[in-house]
């Protein structure tokens, strides 16, 4: 399954190794490759995550509960891609390295404690665990925080460039597609996202939502926070994390509604 509308397509290629079943899938182009496997030269140019706040917001009933589900959109506002490799043991273990370009060509290789889970929902291909939470807090009167926060359930993301976000950075083309994100079987996996493109996942997608069951109405804030274990690098964390404001309200039927009444800080 898609995340949602029509991603722009590039180069991508796929070799099957000689091994096992293995399937090798990475972002390609001859020239594209070698950048990672050159050694590096010149200083780092680390990538920058930057969620969108979570304002495509609606509410859905299942049986008798009720959720509100909301779009996810990751940009890379960083001076260079963000890269990983995943690569699978013969006793099914994953281990994940993020590359990262320099300045005068080439790449370093840092090993990251990110895990690669099975999307087995639907999605049909790897992701990395819990890329981006989110986290739903109560507000009171004045505005602020109160309760304990609920949070999503998310599965994690498929990594890619799924479109441009308009600002003035990265290449007018996506570099990195959702087949990165391999098949079952995949023994090693190549996520990546350019500098200016969005990775971005529909509010009708699984995993997309926060229960509301048992929330009275009232006003309500959901938090995106991307990599909020750290386990990449990054330019910064002071982007890393942004939000909405919205009234969560019931009608006489019944019906539950959520209005956006805020947003927080947007990439870029």
């Amino acid at each position: 399954m898609g995340k949602g509308g029509s991603a722009r397509r590039s180069r991508v290629c796929a070799a099957a190794t000689a091994v096992a079943v293995a399937v090798v899938v990475s972002a390609c182009g001859s020239d594209a490759d070698a950048r990672w496997s050159e050694d590096p030269a010149g200083a780092e140019r680390l990538p920058d995550f930057a969620p969108a706040p979570p304002d495509d917001i609606h509410t859905k009933k299942v049986g008798d509960s009720w959720s509100v589900e909301f779009s996810s959109a990751l940009v890379n506002v960083g001076s260079g891609d963000f890269h990983a490799t995943a690569e699978k043991n013969l006793g099914g273990e994953w281990t994940v390295t993020q590359d990262i370009e320099h300045a005068d060509g080439g790449a370093s290789h840092t090993p990251s404690e990110a895990r690669p889970v099975w999307g087995g929902d639907g999605h049909e291909h790897w992701h990395v665990e819990r890329y981006v939470t989110y986290h739903l807090y109560a507000l009171d009167d004045q505005g602020e925080e109160t309760g304990e926060p609920r949070t999503d359930h998310k599965v994690g993301f498929c990594i890619y460039d799924f479109e441009h976000s308009g600002l003035d950075l990265g290449p007018d083309e996506a570099v990195y597609e959702r087949e990165g994100c391999g098949s079952e079987d995949s023994n090693r996996l190549v996520m990546g996202l350019s500098r200016g493109w969005v990775d971005y996942y529909h509010w009708n997608l699984p995993g997309q939502s926060i229960p509301v069951d048992g929330l009275d109405d009232g006003d309500y804030r959901i938090y995106a926070v991307a990599d909020e274990q750290g386990v990449f690098r990054e330019e910064t964390t002071d982007n890393n994390r942004t939000w909405v404001d919205f009234t969560l309200a019931t009608d006489t039927g019944g019906t539950r509604t959520a209005l956006v009444a805020d947003v927080g800080p947007q990439p870029g």
